[in-house]
């Protein structure tokens, strides 16, 4: 049956969204009437779009409002409130109209007969599929409020991996913005107006000064080339791949000295993280395996992950299996299998994520550190280069005219 987004008047400003599967618009128009809704706008949602992004799908909602929405909701569950009576309370404050159309959606579903875990699902380009199925595991074993909780320290920890790793490298980006903004104000804006002064000298120019005029030309005159070019490498990069040229590419990234070692630090915090507040809300290590697989985004660590699944199904333990791994390093196997024999793997693996998002954290710093002289140095030497390539006739010219 297709799918039908709809927006609709509740009362004299409020306006609210959803989705409901009709035969057709007059059947969405009575659903939404006999709701008590004025229809606004109905709109049939293509397979495509239904199937990928979920309802509201144009717009993502920022991992700091999902973060807020977690732990506002796990506090209003905790309290003893209903599913329903939480929604609401949120919806009436939520700043992010994204956020507050969406979980509108998730109550009227939830009117309707769906689970919260279900509902969630609908939306799956904004619910991850690990925070669906850890809502999931709390509605079978009845402790949602407690799943809530882990899910919002969890949410929490994420945002402040994601937020210290962004504020560690915006001032190096903003080094190099700035640098390369001097650079092409220099060569396209100032070099031309002294080339004219050298031209009417007619005196040979040294060899740094033609360079710097040729460069400048070039930037000048076939500007467009250079758009195309980074055009084209844009979509070359964006193009869909097939699985052996991902994995060819992600095994290539893994195999560069110090961002390999980042790529694959990252990726253990990521799979101890998620396992293990999947495991703690009671999902079974096969599904969780399933489910962190589908979260990790190297296609290397994918490969490894699905190859332990399978030797888990055969009968293998979490560490024999992860110890056959090459990308699975001694110390994350070890700490597995402490947590095996002592009935703890939960507790293991929550503490490798700890200690992997701490080194992470270091070696951010300390490539933040690094980055920095590095690139006000090679900066300085390119504006160092222009300067001098500017002065050098100049001078020529005075000593000349001596």
């Amino acid at each position: 049956m297709p799918k039908f987004t709809y927006s609709a008047k509740k009362g004299p400003q409020e306006k609210v969204f959803g989705i409901v599967d009709a035969k057709g618009r007059s059947q969405v128009a009575a659903i939404i009437e006999g709701k008590g809704l004025f229809p606004i706008s109905i709109e049939e949602v293509s397979d495509e779009k239904s199937a990928g992004m979920g309802v509201f799908s144009v717009k993502r909602v920022r991992l700091k409002d999902l973060t807020i929405f977690t732990r506002q909701f796990s506090n209003l569950i905790e309290s003893g409130l209903t599913i329903a009576q939480a929604l609401n309370i949120i919806i009436k404050q939520a700043g992010n109209p994204v956020l507050k159309n969406i979980l509108f959606d998730i109550g009227e579903r939830i009117k309707d007969g769906s689970t919260f875990s279900d509902a969630l699902s609908a939306h799956s380009g904004q619910f991850s599929q690990y925070y669906c199925a850890v809502v999931k595991a709390g509605e079978i074993s009845g402790s949602l409020e407690t799943v809530l909780t882990r899910l919002a320290d969890f949410s929490e920890q994420e945002e402040r991996t994601r937020s210290d790793i962004l504020s560690a490298l915006t001032y190096p980006a903003l080094i190099v913005g700035v640098g390369f903004v001097t650079i092409y104000a220099l060569l396209v804006y100032a070099v031309p107006q002294l080339t004219s002064m050298f031209e009417e000298a007619g005196e040979a120019l040294p060899l740094p000064t033609q360079l710097l005029i040729n460069l400048s030309s070039v930037l000048r005159n076939y500007w467009w080339l250079l758009l195309l070019f980074s055009g084209a490498v844009f979509f070359i990069i964006k193009q869909e791949k097939s699985q052996s040229e991902k994995y060819f590419w992600d095994k290539l990234l893994l195999g560069i000295p110090l961002a390999g070692k980042i790529i694959l630090k990252s990726e253990m915090a990521h799979f101890a993280r998620i396992l293990s507040l999947l495991m703690e809300s009671g999902v079974s290590i096969m599904v969780a395996l399933d489910v962190v697989n589908n979260t990790i985004v190297n296609n290397v660590i994918k490969s490894e992950i699905k190859g332990i699944a399978s030797q888990i199904k055969d009968g293998a333990s979490l560490s024999q299996s992860a110890k056959k791994s090459v990308y699975f390093p001694e110390y994350v196997v070890s700490i597995i299998n402490v947590g095996e024999e002592a009935g703890t793997l939960e507790k293991s693996l929550k503490r490798i994520a700890v200690s992997y998002e701490e080194e992470l954290g270091r070696l951010t710093r300390a490539l933040t550190s690094l980055l920095e002289p590095v690139i006000i140095l090679v900066m300085g030497l390119v504006v160092g280069f222009i300067v001098t390539a500017m002065l050098l006739p100049i001078f020529q010219i005075n000593l000349i005219t001596r």
